[in-house]
């Protein structure tokens, strides 16, 4: 399996650009099964179906730079920020991958198993998230077009920016008309640890946690990936309402 580790904060667009990108060059038989593990800077993540001023406070965004963008699948809204790391999976739609909800137990169960291995947590899987001691680490999500997307998130610290202040999922009067997030309590591993694991950590965990989906061999993004990235860049920014 090839492993890009790609922890640069660059802009978010051209993050999730690069995930449809490497799907495409997967999908084409260009690349084999890839893990990318990656950071974001502060954006708000939108599932397929949502509308961004029904997720998101447009006006806090504005004011704190925050990006909106919109991912390929589907589900609720998320809040990325540097102490959350993202990981990526591309693989074959056969086997136990041809499963939605198989495939949720198989990534969730790897991911659990390396935590409790790793630090002893008591992580449990649920409906595609991954819960230590109540509170949400994990959240994750997959699309499927001639190969499976499959992504989520790992909660290292929280930011000095609580997501409550930003998610209208998670303020009260919230009804949205298009796809609703399903907020649960959150955590981070830093918190329920009681110091701070640092990125490395973190990327060591997601290494050992998929292992065995294949040998690892440490790769990079492609001069072809990364041009189908930079254009489709501009697909995956989500235009800001007028007055916002």
């Amino acid at each position: 399996m090839r492993v890009i580790v790609d922890l640069a904060l660059r802009e978010p667009a051209e993050n999730l650009a690069l995930e449809e990108a490497i799907l495409r060059a997967y999908a084409s038989d260009l690349v084999p099964p890839t893990l990318r593990i990656w950071r974001n800077p502060r954006s708000i993540v939108i599932g397929r179906g949502q509308r961004p001023e029904e997720e998101a406070d447009l006006e806090l965004c504005r004011r704190f730079h925050i990006p909106v963008v919109r991912r390929p699948s589907g589900g609720g809204a998320v809040y990325h920020h540097p102490g959350n790391l993202n990981f990526s999976l591309f693989l074959p739609l056969d086997g136990p991958w041809n499963d939605v909800r198989r495939a949720h137990e198989l990534v969730g169960e790897l991911l659990a198993e390396a935590l409790r291995a790793r630090w002893g947590l008591r992580a449990e899987v649920k409906e595609g998230a991954v819960f230590v001691e109540g509170l949400k680490i994990s959240g994750m999500a997959q699309f499927r077009h001639r190969g499976l997307l499959y992504h989520g998130t790992l909660i290292l610290w929280e930011d000095r920016l609580p997501m409550e202040r930003v998610l209208k999922a998670l303020q009260p009067g919230y009804s949205p008309s298009g796809v609703p997030s399903n907020p649960s309590p959150t955590g981070s591993i830093s918190g329920i640890l009681g110091r701070k694991v640092e990125v490395e950590e973190g990327v060591r965990l997601l290494l050992r946690a998929f292992r065995p989906l294949g040998i690892p061999r440490a790769g990079e993004v492609s001069l072809r990936e990364w041009a189908l990235a930079w254009a489709l860049a501009p697909k995956w920014t989500v235009p800001r309402p007028p007055g916002t």
